[in-house]
């Protein structure tokens, strides 16, 4: 069994948004930090082509009206991908998205049935990690969200009763949250910046579920201009939160957007963050969870730091 599995392909690229601080330009600056570093070649890595999901696969979570939606938009290029504000909204379409985002989704899933079927240890999928679409709409430059995808395909098909969502992303991860607020076998912890100061408002220390799982939730908003201390002081109760749950899987969402000099945040970590809390997490999967953990690129507007970042959550599931 390789160790690592990472997606990689040309198709990634086209999941790009003109115009916006969403783009091709973070993956190819992770690929060439990959290559330059050489750690295919020296370590037990394995580089795995992108797939398309399935329009099944997608209705695990998204609503049908929403896909045709999708559909509709990728052929016409202009339309905005939020149904309930019609013209409105803050993610745009251009031809081919839906296929686009349909890479994303299928990568996510077979990472995951590589990891259940004991293919590989960890998988890193860069593209993945769209915490903010809804079952009916996009959001955040999210159009499918293959977290909740992976979730729910891990329970139906696997059935993994205790899944651990881990999100160090710097926007609050409410397409994942909030859907599933009341799944007392979904656990979520989530560090961001306070959702007063940053899209999508959302996720404060209040939330920890409701009805039977109250108590399975976990929000640490950080104040803006927070740093690596700050970082690991709110990891340590994710790790205390971990063990107390003893999870069967974890995922991984380890936005870029919280490094220093972001243009779309206002946090101030360096790559160490993520190393820090990559670390942590091999370590619990192996201890708790045979090591099944999956991490997930999501965020990051500066690619110089998403390459950092990405290249020390590798590291991190090395160790």
């Amino acid at each position: 069994m390789c160790n690592i599995g990472v997606f990689i392909g040309e198709a990634f690229k086209k999941y790009s948004f003109p115009d916006r601080p969403l783009g091709g330009e973070r993956i190819e600056a992770f690929w060439k930090i990959l290559k330059k570093e050489r750690m295919v070649e020296e370590k037990d890595i394995k580089i795995i082509a992108p797939v398309m999901a399935t329009d099944n696969l997608l209705l695990l979570f998204h609503k049908k009206e929403f896909l045709d939606f999708v559909k509709d938009a990728s052929k016409l290029g202009f339309i905005y991908l939020n149904p309930i504000l019609c013209f409105g909204g803050d993610t745009p379409a251009f031809k081919g998205i839906f296929e686009a985002a349909c890479y994303v989704v299928g990568s996510t899933l077979l990472g995951l049935d590589m990891i259940m079927k004991k293919e590989f240890n960890h998988i890193f999928n860069p593209i993945g990690g769209m915490h903010h679409a809804r079952r009916d709409r996009a959001a955040g430059f999210c159009v499918f969200n293959d977290i909740a995808i992976a979730i729910i395909h891990a329970k139906k098909t696997y059935h993994v009763k205790r899944i651990l969502y881990v999100d160090i992303d710097a926007h609050h991860g409410d397409g994942v949250f909030y859907e599933f607020y009341d799944d007392p076998m979904v656990f979520i912890a989530d560090i961001h910046e306070d959702g007063r100061y940053l899209y999508p408002g959302t996720g404060f220390s209040n939330e920890t579920g409701s009805g039977e799982a109250v108590g399975t939730k976990l929000n640490l908003p950080l104040a803006p201009g927070s740093g690596d201390e700050e970082f690991k002081e709110a990891f340590k109760k994710v790790e205390e939160f971990a063990y107390q749950i003893k999870p069967e899987l974890i995922i991984f969402q380890c936005g870029a957007d919280g490094l220093k000099n972001d243009p779309l945040t206002h946090l101030n970590y360096t790559e160490e963050a993520h190393r820090y809390a990559t670390k942590r997490l091999h370590r619990i999967s192996h201890e708790l969870c045979d090591g099944r953990i999956m991490a997930l690129g999501g965020g990051g507007y500066n690619p110089d730091n998403v390459a950092k970042a990405w290249m020390e959550v590798l590291k991190g599931l090395l160790d």
